[in-house]
């Protein structure tokens, strides 16, 4: 994981939530209310989210084992209602508690995100005793934090940290379910922090995480917002094209037969539509751009290449006239040494865009993919999808509420990463990791598709098409 971004803006108070739809509805409490296939609790199908609330299919319930009030949702499947995990009542006490500060959904970032430096999370804002009982660096840290607010040098502990205070006054969520928080009370240094407010108490400001604990302010430091996104084909460009990764890249231009080195630079992350023309010069291959007069090496871009054809034997880019899958024929492809990534509809490419898959690369023959943070290659379904989804590495580094997770081989998924913004760069421990923006997109695109008020879905195979992910050298 690379060093935090930097300082974003203090946290505002949420919005008010909008107003609940019309119609009987169930209500989630806690972090995962399950929906099982029948009203049983054999072989979940999906689930909703703290805050989230989908349409009852029946409003009167039925009984059955683990439960004595299985309620039909919509589209399919069924939740146990025990007033705990998941209500019917939308003026539930602690589910309009913790509406405000729910994950929102209709953005790329669901949450504000930082670094951890070492935070210990509360239940509630901690008096100042508490604080000292449970931080072992307390007095310590509370010294070097007074002497940065006085414009003394930052502690190295403290670089990157912003001591803004809150302008919201501490408050409590009053009692909440214990299935609404993570287990973990402390999250080491470099793990990720998901927040959605921040309030201030005896001169302390705190920050309300995702699933509704307390953490320090200034045991974090914030993250600027990763905008990157990638190319939608026939809209914005057309291939072939080239992405820019890690720095800005120099544009070249004939003088005579020679190509030459200008002044003007490709900028890092950006992207330029090529010819298909290319050349060679001592040993190096140069593109043509639809720049005009602009070429740039090969070597400085990353050009995505489809294959030549789709899953099913079609060509790629031509007239599907093979007996192709159900559903849209979604399907992704993405090289793992190059970073690229392009997304296809039937046999047309429709987005682009660069990845950060896994830092050790490809997988070692006889060696677990795990083992040397690399990306398994192959064909894989899309076998789940998570709107939001906490990870933990080896050595119990946390990514708090990974957003946009599509998993596709064992533990290994396809999603955001709001940490670094090093795309084309082999980044990740293993997972392919996309913008937040890109993530978003990704999985509203892929198959199986997510129903409306759910928070994540399993595949049912042989009932639902799966987007193919076909990640390679």
């Amino acid at each position: 994981m690379p060093p935090a971004a930097g300082v974003s803006a203090a946290v505002a108070e949420p919005a008010a939530p909008p107003a609940s739809p019309k119609g009987p509805r169930v209500y989630a409490k806690s972090r995962f209310v399950w929906v099982y296939s029948e009203p049983n609790a054999v072989g979940w199908t999906g689930f909703l989210w703290l805050g989230g609330s989908v349409k009852l299919k029946d409003p009167e319930p039925k009984n059955g084992p683990g439960c004595t009030q299985w309620y039909a949702i919509e589209p399919r499947g069924y939740v146990c209602v025990d007033g705990v995990r998941a209500t019917l009542d939308e003026n539930d006490p602690a589910l309009v508690a913790m509406r405000p500060y729910a994950p929102k959904l209709s953005t790329p970032w669901p949450h504000r995100y930082g670094e951890s430096r070492g935070v210990v999370r509360y239940s509630e804002i901690p008096k100042p005793s508490e604080q000292r009982a449970r931080e072992w660096d307390y007095v310590e840290h509370s010294d070097r934090v007074a002497a940065a607010k006085r414009g003394e040098a930052a502690h190295d502990s403290l670089v990157g940290v912003d001591l803004a205070p809150a302008t919201t006054p501490a408050f409590s969520l009053g009692k909440l379910p214990s299935t609404v928080h993570e287990p973990r009370k402390r999250l080491i240094p470099t793990s990720t922090v998901a927040y959605s407010a921040e309030a201030l108490a005896d001169d302390r400001t705190w920050l309300l995480s995702a699933d509704l604990l307390w953490v320090p302010k200034d045991r974090v430091v914030p993250y600027k917002q990763v905008d990157f996104k990638g190319v939608h084909l026939g809209k914005d460009a057309r291939l072939p094209l080239a992405f820019f990764r890690s720095k800005d890249r120099p544009q070249f231009q004939l003088a005579g037969d020679k190509l030459i080195e200008t002044a003007e630079r490709f900028e890092r992350l950006s992207f330029v539509e090529l010819t298909g023309e290319q050349r060679e010069q001592e040993g190096s291959t140069y593109l043509e751009t639809r720049q005009p007069g602009r070429w740039v090496k090969k070597s400085d871009a990353v050009v995505p290449t489809p294959q030549e054809k789709t899953p099913w034997g079609a060509p790629v880019g031509g007239e599907d006239t093979k007996q192709g899958p159900a559903g849209r024929r979604t399907w992704i492809e993405s090289s793992v040494w190059q970073g690229w990534m392009i997304a296809f509809e039937g046999t047309r490419p429709v987005f682009a865009t660069l990845i950060a898959p896994g830092r050790g690369g490809t997988p070692k023959k006889g060696v677990d993919a795990i083992e040397t943070a690399a990306t398994p290659v192959g064909v894989f379904p899309i076998t789940g999808k998570f709107a939001t989804a906490t990870m933990v590495a080896p050595g119990d580094l946390v990514h708090s509420d990974v957003p946009w997770a599509q998993n596709f081989s064992g533990p290994h998924a396809l999603h955001g990463a709001y940490w670094h913004n090093d795309w084309g760069d082999r980044k990740s421990g293993g997972c392919v990791n996309v913008s937040p923006i890109d993530g978003k997109w990704l999985f509203e695109f892929t198959e199986p598709p997510i129903p409306d008020g759910w928070h994540g879905v399993r595949w049912r195979p042989n009932v639902e098409p799966a987007t193919p992910f076909i990640v390679h050298h």
